[in-house]
């Protein structure tokens, strides 16, 4: 019997000692958990950014980049960003149309690559497959320029035929989308913010019953070419003027 009874306070103390150790090891779980979460915490309060904190940092760097002895910043408006974004967009695009390479069909070029157009001109001049146009009378087309989507400006403008149905003319263009337009033929100029218009030769090729085909480069291109200049180009050309 005391060997029973011993067994069984040695069971009973094995449990007691048993249980402590369990909820010991509870307790160090629970506060190792809670500890974490409480780190966590304090991690993620010092990495929040206070939005206004970035502003007037911003604020702070513009003014001091203006000088001290400036005028102080205005607040900025949704209107001058987004003229700022458009006029980012309308340089990328212009230079992105130019820095393409000449094509038969390329609408915007650059000045070195009037000798590429000249060429076409000539070869079709000399063509003897492509047919004469019967009258030598002009086109008149149209240019809406558009800033926002709305309407600044509108202007007709006249193209001599050279032969061959080939026209040319010049027009100026100012900034904003150039909507050129002749017959039932429209094209789109983009252009970026700019001083005042730019003057522009264009070359236009309409072939009966064909898609036409419209290049402009930067007339200054004929001041340039001195002995060179075609005799087509010599002629003057009917001036842009306002539509009515």
């Amino acid at each position: 019997m005391r060997q029973s009874a011993k067994t069984v306070v040695g069971r009973r103390t094995y449990s007691f000692f048993a249980g402590v150790a369990l909820r010991n090891v509870l307790l160090l779980t629970l506060n190792i958990a809670l500890l974490g979460a409480s780190w966590s915490y304090s991690q993620e309060a010092e990495n929040a950014v206070d939005p206004e904190t970035d502003v007037d940092r911003l604020r702070g760097l513009l003014m001091r980049h203006q000088g001290a002895d400036s005028d102080p910043i205005e607040e900025p408006t949704v209107l001058t960003e987004t003229i700022e974004l458009d006029r980012t967009a309308s340089e990328s695009q212009m230079a992105a149309a130019l820095a393409a390479p000449y094509s038969a069909d390329k609408l915007l070029l650059r000045i070195d690559e009037w000798p590429q157009l000249l060429a076409e001109i000539e070869r079709r001049s000399n063509d003897a497959t492509i047919g004469e146009r019967r009258s030598n009378s002009p086109l008149i087309g149209t240019i809406q320029t558009r800033q926002r989507g709305t309407l600044v400006g509108s202007s007709t403008y006249s193209l001599k035929h050279i032969g061959k149905h080939q026209f040319v003319g010049q027009t100026d263009l100012g900034q904003g989308r150039n909507i050129v337009s002749v017959s039932d033929f429209q094209w789109e100029i983009e252009l970026p913010a700019m001083d005042k218009k730019t003057r522009y030769l264009l070359v236009l090729v309409a072939p009966p019953r064909q898609d036409w085909i419209l290049h402009a480069i930067p007339a200054s291109v004929i001041g340039s070419l001195g002995a060179d200049t075609p005799s087509w180009l010599k002629e003057p050309s009917t001036e842009a003027r306002p539509a009515s």
